[in-house]
């Protein structure tokens, strides 16, 4: 089972560094300080480029009542915590994409009596449910994040620099493939018979 310290010695590994991190909740040595400060930032980057499918969500978010927009929309629901990203809001079919997020709330102009259905990315902290794409895609994440402090090494932070874009551009293609896009067929002849627009050559 992954735990926090392995992604982050594999992350010291990509820094060429023969050290090891034996505890970043009570960290002592100077690698395990210096991870312990940015493994969250790491983590959560990562989740953000890559939008895993183990860290999707479907929820119901409440509407606040006690908060009302000042102007331009009607409604605020209350966010998630540890949402990190939104994917969709409302039904997925209708690419409602008019809506804010500020101050603590999701604002939109429509009402939903039920809550507002939202997919977005959470921040998942256990490392059990992490796939080994996103195990590598973060430790490269991590091993950006500490380079500069850790080894003093300008010329490392500038291949550090070039290969986690790459790494990002793969693994989000790989991810990418287990959630195709939904297509909406429309049909020119049902909508032809429901009388939506004529279906042949203009007179």
């Amino acid at each position: 089972m992954t735990v926090a310290t392995d992604i982050c010695n594999l992350a010291i590994s990509h820094l060429g560094d023969k050290n090891s991190v034996e505890n970043i909740d009570i960290p002592e040595k100077q690698a395990e300080i210096v991870c312990a400060k940015w493994y969250d930032v790491s983590r959560q980057t990562a989740l953000r480029q890559m939008m895993p499918s183990f860290a999707r969500k479907r929820e119901i978010w409440p509407l606040d009542d006690n908060y009302i927009p000042a102007f331009g929309y009607k409604y605020a629901y209350l966010y998630k915590n540890g949402c990190l990203k939104i994917l969709g809001v409302g039904n997925l079919y209708e690419r409602y994409n008019d809506y804010a997020v500020e101050d603590g709330h999701l604002l939109t102009n429509r009402e939903y009596e039920n809550g507002l259905p939202v997919r977005y990315v959470a921040d998942i902290k256990d490392p059990s449910k992490y796939t080994p794409d996103f195990i590598d895609l973060m430790s490269w994440c991590l091993a950006y994040n500490i380079c500069i402090e850790l080894t003093e090494n300008d010329n490392k932070f500038t291949q550090i620099s070039q290969i986690l874009p790459l790494k990002v551009a793969q693994y989000c293609g790989v991810d990418a493939q287990e959630n195709k896009p939904i297509r909406i067929e429309r049909s020119g002849l049902l909508r032809a018979r429901a009388g939506l627009w004529p279906v042949g050559r203009k007179a």
